[in-house]
């Protein structure tokens, strides 16, 4: 997943979209340079009716403090020559940080693009990744 993202639709145009409604009390607010802390909208597959406003950022439930975490590859591990074109093992399965919430904790992220830099330079020269 991406550092930043950006969310400007919207509640009412969400809700139609995704045939769901924002829970009682949820806000949103037009962000476009959301961050690891940040409220973002979610679907979860527990309520698929409902959107949620989660917190960005993952924290294992082991761990003694709030982290978040925001960058996981699906292959972990197994593909250090970051190759696109890679076929392997998913070895997100087993860290022990993610196995169980990837098996079974799942939701749809609500934003209407994500913020990725280049490789050398990071978020210092950002582009924006959007559907057409």
């Amino acid at each position: 997943m991406c550092g930043r993202a950006t969310i400007i639709t919207p509640a009412a145009d969400l809700e139609k979209r995704f045939n769901a409604a924002f829970i009682e009390g949820a806000v949103l607010n037009e962000n476009v340079n959301i961050s690891a802390g940040n409220k973002i909208p979610v679907i979860t597959s527990e309520q698929p009716n409902h959107i949620q406003m989660f917190t960005l950022g993952y924290t294992p439930k082991w761990a003694h403090k709030q982290t978040y975490m925001i960058n996981a590859r699906s292959e972990g591990d197994l593909n250090p020559e970051n190759n696109p074109q890679y076929k392997g093992a998913m070895g997100i399965f087993n860290k022990p940080m993610f196995k169980h919430a990837v098996k079974s904790q799942r939701c749809l992220v609500l934003v209407d693009a994500f913020i990725e830099g280049p490789k050398q330079e990071k978020l210092n020269k950002p582009y924006l990744v959007y559907p057409n």
